[in-house]
Parts: C-alpha cells; sequence; structure tokens
C-alpha cells in the first residue's frame, strides 16, 4: 500500500480524489470512517482533500465516483443534536443572526428548529450557495446538499431552477455517483464497495473488510433523541420533510 500524499497545484477542484476514483463525503453519513478506510487501506495516492466540497465543470468523467448518502431526518437530527451542543456550522451561522433559541435538545426544540430551516423564507440564512439559489424555494437543504456533491458544477447547473421536473433532468443528466453507501446500511455498503467496484484499490482485501465491518465509528455525535421514547416527530412535520426533500425520496425511498 503507497502512503498518503497531498498534491498540490491541481486546477480540477475536488473532494476526496484518487488516481482514479473521487469520493464525494456529503456531512453526516459516516464520511470521516470512510476516508480513515480509504487512507488506511486503499493502495492509490491521494490527489486532493477538499472535504464536503462539490466537483466543478472542469472533472475527470473516467473515474469512478460514489457518495454516502443517509435519510434526511436523521441528518437533521444528527445536525440539530451538533447544534444543541454548540457545535457545527450551521450552529454557527444561525447564532451570528442571533436564531439559536431552538437548541434546548428537546423534541419541541427540535420541531420548531426543523420548521424553521425546511421553511424556504429561511433559505437566506443557510449558505453552501442553497442560500442564492432558486432551488431553495422548490428543495430541502439535505437534497441541495447531496445534489451538490452528485452532480458536477452544481452551483451554476442549479442556479436558477425553480420547476422539480427540470432538477431531475440536470440530475439524470450530470449525475455522477455509480454508487451509494447508504447510512442505513453502512457496513453492508461498505463490504460491497470494497469487494466490488473498487476491489483492485484494495490490496489487502480482507483487513479492509474487517474494518468495514467492525471498526469503531469516528466523531459519532450524542444525539438527542437517544433513549427517549417521548421524543415523537409531529405527523403533520414529516410530511413537511418529504415534500422538501422529494428528490431523496425519489432516488432512495427516504
Amino acid at each position: 500500500m503507497s502512503s498518503t500524499r497531498l498534491s498540490i497545484g491541481i486546477g480540477r477542484p475536488s473532494m476526496l480524489e484518487y488516481e482514479t476514483f473521487v469520493y464525494l463525503d456529503m456531512e453526516k453519513t459516516g464520511s470521516t470512517f470512510i476516508f480513515r478506510l480509504l487512507e488506511k487501506f486503499s493502495s492509490e495516492r491521494l490527489l486532493r482533500r477538499k472535504r464536503h466540497a462539490p466537483m466543478g465543470a472542469n472533472y475527470d468523467p473516467k473515474k469512478f465516483y460514489f457518495i454516502s448518502v443517509r435519510n434526511p431526518l436523521d441528518c437533521y437530527l444528527s445536525l440539530y443534536s451538533f447544534g444543541s451542543a454548540k457545535r457545527g456550522r450551521l450552529y454557527g451561522q444561525l447564532r451570528s443572526r442571533d436564531r439559536v433559541e431552538f437548541y434546548d435538545g428537546t423534541a419541541k426544540g427540535f420541531a420548531r428548529w426543523l420548521e424553521f430551516v425546511l421553511d424556504p423564507e429561511n433559505a437566506g440564512l443557510m449558505s453552501n450557495g442553497y442560500a442564492e439559489a432558486a432551488i431553495a424555494q422548490i428543495m430541502g437543504l439535505q437534497t441541495w446538499r447531496y445534489l451538490r456533491l452528485a452532480v458536477a458544477d452544481a452551483d451554476a447547473r442549479f442556479a436558477s431552477c425553480e420547476r422539480p421536473d427540470t432538477v431531475r433532468g440536470i440530475y439524470k443528466a450530470h449525475k455522477l455517483p455509480s454508487f451509494s453507501v447508504r447510512h442505513e446500511r453502512f457496513a453492508d455498503d461498505l463490504c460491497r464497495l470494497v469487494e466490488g467496484p473498487l476491489q483492485y484499490a484494495f490490496p489487502d482485501p480482507v483487513r479492509a473488510l474487517d474494518f468495514a465491518r467492525n471498526g469503531e465509528p469516528l466523531n459519532p455525535s450524542a444525539r438527542v433523541d437517544a433513549g427517549d421514547a417521548r421524543f415523537r416527530i409531529p405527523a403533520a412535520l414529516r410530511r413537511r420533510l418529504g415534500e422538501r426533500e422529494w428528490l431523496l425520496r425519489e432516488i432512495f425511498g427516504y
């Protein structure tokens, strides 16, 4: 296995880009663990590390792209839990605008926070292009985060999108990932990746598979709903979530 090295001066924007493949590392989806797996066991040289960043128009279409994804409700719960501990970029953005009254770590506080985040009128308080994109009126933050990684030059392609069918067409025509690691079947999908499309990149598949199956979670967040049977999400809020994150539901069944 070659040592991991970072090269300087590559003009093409990237995330975790190796010689023949790219990992599109969506936040709160186990990305730290996946990077550690690649770092420890892949034989390929790391060309560029730029966490959670999108691909530009000048990407390499010959490479293999894979992404990690998570149920949007689960993602929002993780984000809220992170913010309730006064951590995370979204918490910092809302704090800078004096909007942290939701972060009390309760089910009621989460419901109020999620209603706020799902409301397109509040998109201007978000970042990463979501605030400026017309797509914020028809799509939730988690779907935008997915699309921004899954589609090359996403900021430009989706900047003026106002119709769901336009979004679907752009995604179909310019989708990058051909494999997804789903958070709800994380270890199984990682093993499928190591044994399948990326088997050539793992010279010691036994150790890589053992790590994928049995490695300790990295950077886990303490969840505000952990072990609390009273922590319930109102049905109306779940429906609203489904309406805003409609593309993730169509693609992954969330």
